[in-house]
């Protein structure tokens, strides 16, 4: 599979499935904190991409958005852009604008460990935006953008640049660059055993057969 069809594959798929195969390869460690949720509730919500990772710095002085204007104009294609703040700022990290600019340079979503702004622009852009919370503050005064493109800390999670990043209602989960051949390899064998788990228990078939058959529950 080339990039695009590895994000498209995920996007069948759903992030307990993908949790519980790297759990069982002894990958752990790469799901997101819980309280990092879609700004909208979709149940059948799921994106994938390339991680795009970018640091805010905490700040009472006045920053200047250029670090900002500059990360958002090199947004790369089928990425996900993931903006962690060293603290919380109790400000947007992410808007409006930002989403609009990322769609058009062809991202796919964006995740960001604090507060999330213009609402109704992202929800009228259809672009998926994951967040703690929403906030009408801006970030000048509170926050700066310092780098962009460079390995962060996420959730307690180290994320570099073409990491994976898939995201659905349920939550969030990481699959880092050098583990990502094998995590492949193994959904694509796991995903033919819930189907055809799920199939059986419709069929009527018990739990504990269906489990000992195809190691899926």
């Amino acid at each position: 599979m080339n990039n695009s069809e590895k994000l498209d594959f995920l996007e069948q798929l759903f992030t307990p499935l993908v949790s519980d195969v790297m759990d069982r390869l002894g990958i752990s460690g790469y799901v997101l904190s819980h309280s990092i949720q879609s700004v909208f509730f979709d149940q059948h919500l799921k994106v994938a991409g390339y991680a795009y990772p970018c640091r805010v710095i905490p700040t009472q002085d006045y920053v200047e958005i250029d670090t900002l204007l500059q990360m958002v104009d090199s947004i790369p294609k089928d990425s996900i852009v993931l903006v962690a703040a060293d603290a919380d700022i109790d400000a947007a990290l992410w808007g409006g604008l930002m989403s609009t600019r990322a769609k058009a340079r062809g991202a796919r979503g964006a995740v960001v460990n604090g507060g999330v702004r213009d609402i109704e622009q992202i929800s009228n852009l259809g672009f998926p935006v994951f967040g703690e919370y929403r906030c009408i503050k801006d970030i000048r005064r509170r926050g700066y953008m310092a780098e962009y493109g460079i390995e962060v800390t996420f959730s307690g999670v180290r994320i570099c640049p073409n990491d994976i990043i898939f995201a659905d209602a349920n939550g969030i989960v990481v699959l880092p660059f050098r583990h990502q051949e094998e995590i492949f390899v193994e959904l694509h064998k796991s995903i033919e055993g819930e189907k055809h788990t799920e199939l059986g228990l419709i069929a009527g078939k018990s739990a504990q057969e269906l489990f000992g058959e195809f190691k899926t529950f």
